[in-house]
């Protein structure tokens, strides 16, 4: 049930402290500071890199404590890895995590059915979020000639380009497809960037440029919420920033009375940018819906869910709550009975609803139906904590030859119990 790489747990226990965020930000200042200094002596490669390694030790502070896989109580990413565990430990070709539905596409469930282990597919968040950091910087070096210019552009961006506060790493965390997206937009248009024709109207055109790019990045933003960048709003900033790096510092120097006094405002622009950044000032805690919950690795249920996983044959489908389908599939990987919300809200065709119902019924009374339970191949069920026990009864109804008995197979200190479906 790991989300990939996480710090020691002595490091990481020390780094969940409240105080360990304000020391964070000191760091990333410091480093900011450093890479302006840097500017300032006419280095701006050394500067980019200062500020890239402030950010990603920013990225890493957060996204080494992740240490189950990210919004796995969610609806959306949850159902992703739901299908993930279910193509990577399940019976393939059956189909969606829930039986008798069909598989949702997603790229966590592409790399798991690709034979990828699913602890590097757990990590793909944290992964794809470092990259884009990474995309962020290289961006402006495809497309800005000068070099000096490309490392302004490309600090800027860092800082979430003219516009601090600007941060897309929640929208590429909770979206990891965004980044295989982004980049397949970006290698298009540097291909474009080649063509004589384009850089021409390019370079002629830049207030227009700006304008409508603008435009997107107040859109996007408006239809995300305002709570933080997208990762596309952030990408139009970044390309405007590149747009504006020449003429801007072309504008510092002519208004300067000095280069001394040009490098020490470009110097402090960049130092303002990152220190207002939204990468700086970054609480994935309070932003990011299901982070906090990702920092539990939730022992109990982890050992619970690593005994499905072993004892459960890969073709069958466990029999729980509703509550519980998301974990059984995307981390025991076997299939479950019933979506995590209602089908109706998740605008999910599900299969004979009615004898699904039925099934868990008759389930709970103590006496299961066989033709129900072979029909959904259901093999197992699965109790929490609060959850009672069935008690046999002998109501009427189908005979015994038609009913299953219920073997307890696995009960823990935390009350969670497996029963197997068993014949008579």
């Amino acid at each position: 049930m790991m989300g990939g790489f996480q710090w020691p747990p002595d490091v990481a226990r020390m780094l969940a402290e409240p105080a360990a965020i304000p020391a964070l930000r000191v760091g990333l200042f410091m480093f900011a500071f450093l890479a302006a200094l840097a500017w300032l002596n006419r280095a701006p490669r050394l500067a980019l890199l200062l500020l890239s390694l402030g950010g990603a030790l920013g990225l890493s502070y957060w996204l080494g404590q992740i240490v189950s896989p990210l919004g796995l109580e969610g609806t959306t990413l949850g159902s992703q890895w739901a299908q993930a565990g279910v193509n990577a430990r399940a019976e393939p070709g059956r189909g969606g995590f829930v039986v008798g539905t069909r598989a949702e596409p997603s790229l966590p469930a592409a790399l798991a059915a690709s034979g990828l282990p699913l602890e590097l597919v757990h990590a793909t968040p944290q992964v794809f979020t470092l990259l884009f950091l990474g995309l962020v910087v290289l961006l402006p070096w495809l497309f800005v000639r000068t070099p000096t210019n490309a490392a302004f552009a490309a600090a800027l961006g860092l800082g979430g380009g003219l516009w601090p506060g600007i941060a897309p790493y929640r929208a590429v965390l909770c979206r990891p497809s965004l980044l295989m997206i982004t980049a397949a937009a970006v290698g298009a248009a540097a291909v474009l960037a080649r063509r004589r024709e384009f850089r021409r109207a390019f370079n002629h055109s830049r207030t227009g440029w700006c304008g409508g790019l603008l435009a997107v990045a107040a859109t996007d933003r408006a239809m995300d919420g305002g709570a933080e960048a997208s990762a596309l709003g952030a990408l139009v900033l970044v390309c405007i920033s590149m747009i504006l790096a020449s003429p801007l510092r072309a504008a510092i120097r002519r208004w300067s009375f000095s280069a001394e006094a040009a490098l020490r405002i470009e110097a402090l622009l960049l130092l303002a940018a990152f220190a207002g950044s939204g990468l700086f000032w970054w609480t994935p805690t309070e932003t990011v819906p299901g982070f906090a919950e990702s920092r539990n690795e939730g022992v109990a249920l982890r050992r619970l869910l690593d005994w499905v996983a072993a004892n459960v044959p890969r073709s069958g489908v466990v029999l729980a709550s509703r509550s519980y389908s998301i974990p059984i599939a995307a981390v025991a990987g076997r299939r479950v009975l019933f979506p995590p919300l209602d089908p109706e809200a998740r605008g999910l065709s599900l299969p004979e609803p009615s004898r699904r119902a039925r099934l868990l019924e008759s389930t709970l009374k103590g006496r299961p139906i066989a033709r129900l339970a072979a029909a959904f191949s259901v093999t197992d069920l699965l109790l929490g904590p609060g959850e009672p026990t069935p008690v046999m009864t002998d109501e009427n109804g189908e005979n015994d030859a038609e009913r299953l008995s219920l073997v307890l197979v696995y009960q823990d200190s935390n009350d969670f119990r497996v029963f197997r479906l068993a014949k008579k």
